[in-house]
This record gives C-alpha cells, structure tokens and sequence, in this order.
C-alpha cells in the first residue's frame, strides 16, 4: 500500500509508481488511486517505473510530483542524435519479444541483451506467435540457448505457453522490449488481462505499427509488474567508454582475457582470441558483426 498523508494546511498527497509518462504530465498510482500529475520543474524528467513524491494543496487545480526517489537502475537508449534518452527506471529483467513475423532483427535483440547486461539484469527472449511456426528462426534460438539466454516460446493469441510464461515473471519488474509488431502489447493483454492494451494487425509491408507511444506500466499479481514499451527499429544502451561493448557480450567477454593484449578492441589487432574464435566458429560470425557494428557506434560517440 502506498501512504497517503494530509498537510497542515488541508492538502494531500503521498508517494506513488509512475505508470506513464506524458510530456509535461505524468500518470502515478498511489494507494489504490490513478492520477494525472503535472511536473512542478523543468529539469524532471521522469519515467515509467519512477516512484515520485506528490502533492495536491488545496488551491491547486491538481495533483503534482514534487520530487523523485532514489533510482535503482534506469534503461536509457541512444537517440538519433546520440543523446540519451531514458525509457524505463526500477526494473529487474528486460525482456526481448521476437516473432517468426516480422521478421527478426537479430542485431536489434543483441543490443537489447547487451543492454541487460550493462545494468546488470536478467535477460530473457520470449518467442511470441508460436502458432505460426519457428522453424526458421530456431538457428538463432539455438545460439541463445548456448550462451545462457533463457527462451520461452508462447502464442499470445491462443493462450500457449502465457502459463509458463506469467510464473517466469512473477515477483519482478520486466521491461517488454521489441520490434513493431511482434505482440508485444497482446503478450500484455493474455498476462494481465485487465489492462486492454491496444493492439493491431501487421502492416503489408510487414514492419508493423506502433500501437504503444509511450512506456505503460501494467499490474501482472502481488509484487509483479509489466512495462511494455515502444515498438522500435533500432537501440542502442548508452555507454561512456568504448570498451564497453564488449561487456554486451558473453561469449567475447569470457574470451578477452586470453586476448595478447589487455585493451584489444577484437577488431584487427594481432594475437585476438575472439577473432581466433570466430574463425573456428566457437563464436558465431553474426553475433561477432553485431559487437563490431555496436563498437564501431560507440566509437563514433566518444570522437
């Protein structure tokens, strides 16, 4: 339960979850309550999953958020200037939503996990739609199955697999991450009903359309929560030094101390035990590509 206290002055207000944030506005639950808060500063830029600090005095035309508390974590991606931009705070697992249609981008769920990992929080790739099949995409599966990648495959639609799916959520915060239109705000709808997300069919062009604008947070039970965020095209998690693409990635992290050189970028230098790797293909060539395209982007920042 939320607290809720009463000023001197005959005003209320409380602590509370940010469920959404809208521009100069934001929506807070706190005690059983739904309000639409207003920001009191400029310089607020508050998210899904903050817990903020509110009030409503007596002259006041609404309620306001006065002030945030501490995060524990927050998920930032880098914008198409290069500038962080903050999409979700307070979560315990990210997860990575794909589908046989549309067609995955598996560079986009890569960076997704290495953004996991940099914040230090469980990974998991749920495989929605699985009434139209996998076959083509169980390569890539395997290959996140080998690295430790924990995989649940459902169908949002008919109900498939949601079961297990609820009970490997439950008592967590998660982020629901992923392409347009690959179900992410249905998977919302069949794990808590009650929340009504809106949905929509695929495009022709297959690309899907943006049916969730801005992060939501839903009640899934006692202690559970999903967040599901907007469809993308593109990510990327913020890093200050470029060594920390490769941080993104297990397989290359565990290899790296075998490298000649301590700051080897795994590019072009000699004695590379990740190139070595790749070669033997004891790292998979495409996953290897996408830690090169991540560095090469982070390099680009730091100049």
């Amino acid at each position: 339960m939320v607290a809720e206290h009463r000023d001197p002055k005959g005003g209320i207000g409380g602590t509370g979850t940010v469920l959404a944030s809208y521009g100069r506005g934001v929506l807070v639950q706190a005690d059983g309550m739904t309000l639409r808060c207003a920001l009191t500063g400029r310089k607020q830029r508050i998210v899904c999953g903050d817990r903020v600090t509110w009030s409503y005095p007596p002259s006041a035309d609404g309620p306001s958020v006065q002030s945030i508390e501490p995060r524990r974590n927050l998920i930032e991606r880098i914008d198409a200037r290069g500038r962080s931009e903050p999409v979700a705070a307070n979560i315990d697992r990210l997860a990575i939503v794909v589908a046989a249609e549309p067609s995955p981008d598996w560079f986009l769920v890569d960076r997704y996990w290495a953004g996991a990992m940099l914040k230090d929080l469980d990974g998991l790739l749920i495989v929605n739609k699985l009434d139209l099949g996998t076959d083509t995409i169980q390569p890539e599966l395997k290959t996140y199955r080998n690295l430790q990648l924990n995989c649940i495959e459902v169908a949002a639609q008919s109900g498939e697999g949601i079961a297990d799916l609820r009970s490997a959520l439950a008592g967590s915060v998660t982020l629901l991450v992923g392409q347009s239109g690959v179900g992410k705000s249905s998977l919302v709808n069949a794990l808590s009903p009650q929340a009504a997300a809106q949905t929509a069919e695929l495009t022709r062009d297959d690309e899907g359309r943006h049916t969730t604008t801005t992060a939501r947070w839903y009640h899934m039970g006692t202690n559970s929560a999903i967040i599901d965020a907007p469809g993308v095209r593109d990510f990327a998690p913020p890093a200050s030094l470029v060594r920390a693409a490769e941080r993104g990635f297990v397989e290359i992290h565990q290899l790296s101390i075998n490298c000649r050189f301590n700051d080897c970028r795994h590019m072009e230098e000699p004695g590379c035990a990740v190139r070595t790797a790749v070669v033997a293909q004891q790292i998979d060539a495409r996953r290897y590509e996408s830690y090169r395209r991540l560095f090469r982007l982070y390099e680009k920042l730091a100049s």
